[in-house]
């Protein structure tokens, strides 16, 4: 019973109590070294810093971007305006170049429809113009036009895939061209541009070139045939085919029209530097000698 009354009375050890007493002695006592405390103000005012320098920043980098776009599209027009012009001087020069062929031909007729040789001779070219291109025709025929898939955002739909999807390309005419040649075209312009053997078809971007001309959609290709066979032979062919699948996949319109009295310019006449006709002794010059002075 003493042991119990003793730890009701004494609940502080007596070793804690003499620590108690001796610090309260001591009085209080003051910390050796106090760490400053951070302001709230600095704090809050760090991101604030971080933000605006980031503001400036982008600002800068926007304004850059902005001004090499500003000089892009001012250089793709000067361009742009450089091409219009210099294929406007071509086309003049075309057209003065075809009178100019008219009037040769003129003077030729009338020179060699004098006596029989000439007449002889005036038949020859005339067939060799028609083989070559460079004689202008008119006949019998048919039209194909292609044109480009509406732009997307339009009431007729969107083009599906990649931009160039919708868009009549190089390889898209060169199958027409082809498939006309083996339907019997006996000639073939490509919106007035006249083919001849040596007239490529290719792409440039996203222009198409025929021979050197920059040609824009809608491509109207007509061909000098019989109208009807043209029409049966070229649709049930390679090139008819190639088009109905471009219809239906990528939405390209195109038409195929009969012409009772189609007109095809003639071509410039090439320059063959390399051939030479067939039994001349003709020195042609090698590729070395033709560099040299």
């Amino acid at each position: 019973m003493s042991l119990l009354v003793d730890i009701m009375t004494n609940t502080l050890d007596e070793s804690y109590a003499e620590r108690a007493r001796s610090r309260s002695s001591a009085g209080p006592v003051e910390p050796a070294d106090r760490t400053p405390v951070a302001r709230p103000w600095r704090r809050s005012l760090l991101p604030v810093v971080v933000l605006v320098a980031l503001g400036m920043l982008t600002g800068t980098a926007v304004k850059q971007v902005r001004a090499r776009e500003a000089e892009g599209t001012g250089l793709r027009a000067d361009l742009a305006q450089q091409v219009r012009d210099r294929t406007a001087a071509s086309d003049e020069l075309a057209q003065r170049a075809q009178d100019l062929r008219d009037e040769v031909s003129v003077v030729q007729e009338q020179a060699l429809g004098n006596d029989a040789l000439g007449k002889r001779l005036a038949g020859q070219l005339t067939s060799l113009g028609l083989a070559s291109g460079t004689l202008a025709v008119r006949g019998p025929g048919i039209v194909v036009t292609l044109d480009d898939a509406p732009d997307p955002g339009t009431a007729d739909g969107a083009r599906p895939g990649n931009a160039l999807d919708g868009r009549v390309q190089d390889r898209d005419l060169q199958a027409v061209v082809n498939g006309l040649w083996a339907a019997g075209a006996e000639a073939i312009a490509v919106n007035g541009q006249r083919l001849t053997a040596l007239t490529a078809i290719r792409g440039a971007g996203e222009a198409v070139l025929v021979g050197l001309r920059p040609l824009s959609p809608p491509y109207v290709v007509q061909a000098i045939g019989d109208a009807k066979e043209l029409e049966v032979e070229f649709l049930d062919g390679r090139g008819g085919r190639r088009l109905i699948t471009n219809m239906s996949v990528y939405r390209l319109p195109f038409t195929v029209e009969r012409g009772d009295r189609l007109s095809l310019p003639g071509a410039a006449a090439p320059d063959l530097p390399a051939a030479v006709p067939r039994g001349t002794n003709a020195n042609v010059p090698s590729a070395d000698e033709e560099g040299s002075p």
